[in-house]
């Protein structure tokens, strides 16, 4: 069960690293990770987490502006196709947090956790004081970000791994606080009922992770409109670029069953559980529109292979919608991931 226990700054990460330039094209081979580092990227979504983890009020009035996004991972090389880490700035009450994400997603815990996060913390710091001279780190009034780790656990196994750094150091209970020494927030999403207790987005965002089977989809299905009261579009947007990893251990017939009680339910109306109740008809409509041709394309390539590129389909198709109805390219970067260069390529081809 996840608590908060540490001053303020949120930083939820995988490996020791060395800073790099983030490639929105270069997806992780673990799609997990993919898909909630595409989650939490989108600031409305990540605000509600940041809230619901916010138990002294601090974050209460904290808005979207209030945050920005950093296009920088700390991950290392070695761990590049294991992992994905998050990075966020937020200035409130004249202080500056940074909020650093690193997705855990293994079936096996990792007792080096502290470790791992005490490499990042000094990168984040050695990065940050780069825009500093000398003369101006030595001054008195000289102050570093606050810097919370947060760990995203989504792995099948309990959590058992140390969450102080100073469990890390032997004789550490005879040096007191001469010790180096910090505490990380653990959300364990096998433990995580005071996260996912409140019906919205995100609550539903994350259950849909955790369906391995068609009739636990159902009993979502039924409070459907109760988790997307109040949502915003482009969260919905997001939900469903992801629907396709979130469903990935059922079929592409449910999957797409899905897809479409989440639009019967924006639109206000009241035929998503009919869906579910005659999927022998939505089969043969499906196989009318060909989306069993493309799943047997995606079986032949491989399951990974396919859940990728039906991933990466799906953003592509949300950005042209988003061309269609106005949105900006900077808007759509933030909401689907792609590159502005490449939504530049789509918005020329609904051009011509």
């Amino acid at each position: 069960m996840f608590d908060i226990s540490l001053p303020i700054c949120y930083n939820v990460f995988r490996i020791p690293s060395q800073v790099k330039t983030m490639n929105n094209n270069q997806l992780p081979h673990n799609i997990n990770d993919l898909e909630y580092k595409y989650i939490f990227s989108n600031k409305s979504i990540f605000l509600r987490l940041l809230k619901r983890l916010d138990e002294i009020g601090i974050f209460k009035n904290l808005t979207e502006d209030q945050l920005e996004r950093i296009d920088k991972s700390y991950v290392l090389p070695d761990f590049s196709q294991e992992e994905s880490d998050l990075l966020y700035k937020v200035s409130l009450k004249e202080k500056e947090i940074i909020f650093y994400i690193l997705f855990e997603h293994q079936s096996s815990v990792d007792h080096s956790m502290p470790l791992r996060l005490l490499f990042y913390i000094t990168d984040i710091y050695r990065d940050y004081i780069k825009d500093f001279d000398r003369v101006e780190i030595k001054k008195k009034g000289f102050t570093l970000p606050a810097v919370v780790p947060i760990v995203f656990y989504d792995g099948e196994d309990r959590w058992t791994a140390a969450r102080r750094l100073k469990e890390k150091i032997l004789g550490f209970e005879e040096f007191g606080n001469c010790v180096i020494d910090f505490e990380y927030i653990l959300i364990d999403l096998n433990q995580a009922e005071s996260i996912l207790q409140v019906k919205d987005i995100l609550s539903l965002i994350l259950k849909l992770n955790r369906i391995k089977r068609y009739d636990e989809l159902e009993r979502l299905i039924l409070e459907l409109g109760e988790y997307l009261l109040g949502a915003e579009e482009k969260e919905i947007e997001v939900l469903k670029v992801c629907l396709p990893a979130a469903l990935r251990e059922l079929d592409e017939i449910e999957v797409e069953a899905a897809k479409r009680a989440i639009d019967e339910s924006v639109r206000g109306g009241e035929k998503a559980m009919p869906l579910f109740q005659n999927l022998r008809k939505i089969r043969e409509e499906l196989i009318f529109e060909g989306l069993q041709q493309g799943l047997q394309q995606g079986l032949q390539q491989g399951l990974q292979q396919g859940l990728q590129q039906g991933f990466e389909q799906s953003r592509i198709e949300t950005a042209e919608r988003m061309i269609l109805k106005g949105y900006k390219d900077e808007e759509i970067a933030e909401i689907t991931g792609l590159s502005l260069e490449r939504i530049k390529e789509l918005r020329a081809k609904h051009r011509n």
